[in-house]
């Protein structure tokens, strides 16, 4: 429907545009007047879409009239007429912002084109001047304006729900303008099946739709339902894109309801993070998610020690436990992605003072805010986690090797000692048992062994190469007890010290 102003001084001519016009659309809303300034007071009388204007006028002509119009930079569309071909007022009412130019007498097949033109401009202004209108209206501070112009724009007695869509593509490259817009070129016949009457709002990746139905006739029909998973379903199919429609709870007014349903539209799509995208999510009423979050921080020690003993498998229970246990609030995901870099950084924290190097986390904290899931979620936390666990088992290694090898050195050194597991263990700061199962993983011998074989190994040199007696040697190599150092050669060697002095002089 337009509101249209006839603007001529001869009441023929007036009447007769106007009649035409009515005919032609009855619902249109036409007004007249009969120069200039009378169109002026109209015009600031009612809000008009279209005017038909003749130029040659008493009191204010046609192109005087066009340039108030052009002043008060309104969106109407201006047609000048005239009985007479002037190309000069035809020039300059094309510069003043006229759309077109008319002969007198009119002909209705020239206005019928004229009207659809205008429509279609109007349609386009209105729904532009819609879409700013609730941008102000869902973000920002809209004013006594944008209400009227709400209340105007959509049928009273209405009630509304607010959907949000959004898509979640495979391969993270498709051009999410491209896919928004085709939805949009989808959802306007569906919604206009059912006859609802709709806005469209696009704010970053993502598209809202605003939809009205007569207060006695409900939105979210299992018909409805169904043709919004069949859109799924295209873009699934046709684009291998995920795509997941949230609404909100139905509201009544413009005023703060249709704002509140735009939140919980957004939030019931930020629990695909939870459920998972490609579906209808509808509003929920959200926990308070903040004494959840603390349950994260309340696994710290846990994890702790889990990371100390290298316990994988217990620290991805820890992990599993902690985030499900938060997630039955559908806390909003990037709270829940920096609560747990927060206990992860003071996990690292805690642990920088037994051991564990410095580590490099930005990698590990974008991998975090990438995730789309909850079960990405665990996974990126894992390996964070596992990572700091590696580290360390490595750092304790490293450690733990330098050690075995000064406990060999320092036996090689002192074998003529009372070298025994007790003593090696408290030269080293070790529990005895812990200590013989760390020599042991190291070097796969024991510590009693190794330190037998290294005197035998330096009994064996001195038969060889000197002429002491086997008693002299076995006290040099730390055994007062001769026939307890002769058995242990034998087993060594597979015969006596004596005999194993000729054999290899023999040799």
């Amino acid at each position: 429907m337009l509101n249209v102003l006839v603007v001529d001084d001869e009441p023929k001519h007036r009447r007769g545009l106007s009649r035409m016009l009515k005919e032609l659309k009855p619902d249109y809303n036409i007004y007249s007047a009969m120069d200039g300034g009378d169109a002026l007071q109209s015009m600031n009388a009612h809000s008009i879409d279209l005017i038909f204007t003749d130029i040659q006028m008493p009191i204010m002509d046609g192109l005087e009239f066009m340039e108030h119009v052009s002043r008060r930079g309104g969106d109407e569309s201006v047609i000048i007429m005239s009985a007479y071909s002037h190309f000069e007022y035809v020039q300059r009412a094309l510069r003043l912002g006229a759309c077109d130019y008319l002969l007198k007498p009119v002909e209705e097949q020239k206005i019928i084109q004229l009207l659809e033109k205008a429509e279609q401009k109007v349609s386009a202004v209105r729904h532009a001047s819609v879409e700013s209108t609730l941008a102000e209206l869902l973000e920002g501070s809209p004013a006594n304006e944008d209400y009227d112009l709400l209340n105007k724009s959509f049928p009273a007695g209405v009630t509304g729900v607010a959907l949000a869509a959004v898509f979640n593509t495979k391969h993270g490259t498709k051009d999410w303008k491209f896919l928004l817009n085709g939805l949009k070129a989808m959802m306007e016949p569906i919604l206009e099946e059912f006859r609802f009457s709709f806005a469209f709002y696009m704010p970053d990746k993502t598209l809202v739709t605003m939809i009205m139905s007569p207060a006695h006739c409900p939105i979210l029909t299992a018909g409805f339902e169904d043709r919004l998973h069949e859109v799924i379903r295209h873009f699934r199919v046709e684009y291998e894109a995920e795509l997941t429609f949230g609404i909100g709870s139905p509201f009544t007014t413009w005023m703060d309801e249709a704002r509140d349903s735009y939140e919980q539209a957004n939030d019931a799509l930020k629990t695909r993070f939870y459920k998972g995208g490609g579906t209808l999510l509808k509003a929920e009423k959200q926990q308070n998610s903040k004494n959840n979050l603390v349950l994260v921080k309340l696994y710290v020690s846990m994890l702790e020690q889990a990371v100390l003993s290298g316990d994988k498998p217990g620290i991805r229970s820890c992990v599993d436990s902690a985030i499900n246990q938060v997630s039955k609030g559908y806390p909003q995901p990037e709270k829940l992605v920096y609560s747990i870099i927060a206990v992860l950084h003071h996990l690292t924290s805690c642990l920088m003072g037994k051991g564990l190097p410095p580590l490099h986390h930005a990698i590990y904290e974008e991998a975090l805010m990438q995730c789309h899931t909850v079960e990405q979620l665990k996974k990126a936390t894992h390996e964070w986690i596992f990572e700091i666990t590696d580290c360390l088992e490595n750092r304790k290694l490293n450690k733990n090797e330098s050690i075995i090898e000064s406990c060999k050195a320092y036996i090689e050194n002192h074998y003529s000692e009372d070298l025994t597991l007790s003593t090696l263990a408290v030269k080293f700061h070790f529990n005895p048992s812990y200590f013989c199962n760390l020599f042991k993983n190291h070097t796969q011998t024991t510590v009693n062994q190794y330190i037998t074989q290294t005197r035998m190994r330096v009994a064996e040199g001195l038969l060889l190469q000197t002429s002491q007696k086997v008693y002299q040697i076995a006290e040099t190599v730390g055994y007062k007890d001769v026939k307890y150092f002769i058995r242990l050669f034998r087993k060594e060697f597979g015969t006596s010290p004596e005999e194993y002095r000729h054999l290899s002089a023999a040799h």
